[in-house]
């Protein structure tokens, strides 16, 4: 009769000491979306050093130029703007040019670009749509703390997991690392040398691994914030006059 008097107590306390339920990789997504809504500028341009490595040993250094328009949009020239080569990123496409003259395109999302600028300006439900695509599982968020800071990890439940993920700053909701996985192959980028400029945090300083080997490093400077960059220069038809 007790323990008949006592049960819906008993229930009503269970909640208290129930494990909390995991996030989702949308849900982390959504929390990173809510923090920085309004607060990033939908336009900004910058220069960055490229140091390209073809060895441990051997590397070449470049100066490339950068404009993005938030959403989704990125234009870059390597080294002299007239020089004709560079890349553009936009409607979830990459297209590579060499002399002015289109060399090739094909779908791809750009990870590093929607983690660390489009989600704060687009839709999650969009975010989330272009993460599947590019193979990441959502479904899987693992809580860790990884070089002493605590983080989302989305897209593996061990970081020993042979997947495509990324890993988000718990407190800041921040992109620290992307990870494309594609069979035996993986790609890493590290993102480090977060700067407040001029009320936008933008990660200044850029590690590329193809295998384990690094291949490229970014340091950016010269950073603005435009109130506005014409479309053109995110199109293949002006890519060859673009300037900014």
């Amino acid at each position: 009769m007790l323990l008949h008097l006592l049960w819906p107590l008993l229930l009503s306390w269970s909640h208290l000491f129930a494990p909390a339920l995991s996030l989702t990789g949308k849900e982390v997504l959504q929390k990173m979306h809510q923090k920085y809504k309004g607060k990033f500028n939908p336009y900004f341009t910058f220069d960055q050093t490229a140091v390209l490595y073809k060895s441990s040993t051997d590397s070449t250094v470049q100066v490339w130029h950068e404009a993005i328009a938030f959403p989704g949009k990125l234009t870059i020239k390597f080294d002299d703007f007239a020089a004709g080569n560079g890349a553009i990123y936009a409607q979830d496409s990459q297209y590579v040019f060499k002399d002015h003259t289109l060399q090739n395109r094909r779908r791809r999302i750009h990870e590093v670009l929607v983690l660390g600028f489009d989600v704060y300006h687009q839709p999650v439900d969009r975010t989330v749509a272009q993460l599947q695509e590019a193979g990441i599982d959502l479904s899987k968020v693992l809580e860790t703390t990884w070089n002493n800071r605590k983080v989302y990890v989305v897209g593996v439940t061990s970081l020993e997991e042979k997947a495509s993920h990324f890993i988000i700053d718990r407190e800041k909701l921040w992109l620290l690392q992307s990870v494309r996985q594609d069979g035996e192959r993986q790609s890493v980028v590290d993102l480090n040398g977060y700067k407040n400029v001029q009320g936008n945090w933008i990660a200044t300083d850029l590690t590329f691994f193809q295998d384990n080997r690094k291949t490229l490093h970014e340091v950016y400077y010269n950073m603005k914030f435009p109130k506005t960059l014409p479309a053109e220069i995110f199109t293949v038809a002006g890519f060859k006059t673009s300037r900014w």
